[in-house]
């Protein structure tokens, strides 16, 4: 008597990446190329990479300005009075309050 196949089907995998396409002159090319012939980066991607991930590092605050601002809150939050004046005295919530009001 045959066994029916009970193996499951495989999950779906979630790209844990994307590929995307940027167009770069010859000379930065050339450039990223004499990187990776001389060994600094194993291949234009990585150069890529890193390039993105340096920017993403010096922009670090911005980005977690971002974030903070647009992160939504449902339901009461509770602040004691010096989280109430710190948030008061932040740049971003004065600018936001200056921007409210014009």
């Amino acid at each position: 008597m045959k066994q029916a196949n009970t193996l499951t089907p495989a999950k779906p995998k979630l790209a844990e990446s994307e590929k995307i396409t940027i167009k770069l002159g010859f000379v930065d090319l050339g450039q990223i190329d004499l990187l990776v012939t001389e060994g600094f980066y194993g291949n234009r991607t990585d150069f890529i990479r890193t390039a993105i991930r340096n920017q993403i590092s010096t922009h670090s605050e911005a980005v977690k300005q971002v974030v903070a601002r647009k992160m939504l809150v449902l339901g009461l939050q509770h602040f004691s009075a010096d989280e109430l004046g710190a948030l008061q005295a932040s740049p971003a919530v004065k600018a936001a309050l200056a921007s409210r009001l014009r």
